[in-house]
């Protein structure tokens, strides 16, 4: 069976971050097979530099109606992701390399808001909007930390990212 819309979401996601932030793009950290999902917190196990990217917890969020009862019903809400990164420490300025990497991070996911020049029609842009997977995106300006004994031995960042998700409640494998 195929991935639910929001896991193909998640994943296209990691694959784009994985391919997209490299230093032969032009980016200070290259993070092919360092971009997981679902993953709170690193391990001393982990490459570095590192990204993981899971849901934001929102207990005050009101629920919504999971299905309908009409056959077209579509939902159409701000799914609240959290990507976090963590960095090889700088000891003299701690937070530094993590700052550095969510910058990677942020310029990494503007492209997906990057449509095709209007005028000249530009080169295409597959990953505008995910190859059209969301319908919008927007992040927070972020967060870098210094290594906390009880949260994590690196540096790290997180920020929070929202996207724009149309989904049908009653098929939450349709892709469109």
């Amino acid at each position: 069976m195929a991935d639910s819309k929001r896991l193909t979401v998640l994943k296209k996601l990691c694959v784009f971050l994985a391919a997209e932030v490299t230093v032969a793009n032009g980016y200070k950290h290259t993070l092919t097979d360092a971009v997981f999902r679902g993953r709170m917190f690193s391990t001393n196990n982990d490459p570095l530099p590192m990204v993981t990217i899971l849901e934001n917890i929102d207990p005050d969020r009101y629920p919504r109606p999971a299905g309908g009862e009409h056959e077209h019903v579509t939902t159409n809400e701000d799914w609240v992701l959290l990507v976090q990164g963590w960095a090889v420490d700088d000891k003299e300025n701690p937070c530094d390399t993590a700052y550095e990497l969510m910058a990677d991070v942020r310029k990494a996911l503007a492209k997906l808001k990057q449509r095709p020049h209007p005028v000249t029609g530009g080169p295409e842009n597959p990953n505008y909007l995910l190859g059209g997977l969301i319908a919008g995106m927007t992040m927070e300006p972020g967060i870098a930390r210094p290594p906390i004994e009880q949260v994590s031995s690196k540096a790290f960042f997180w920020m929070r990212v929202v996207l724009k998700l149309v989904e049908d409640p009653n098929d939450p494998y349709k892709l469109n």
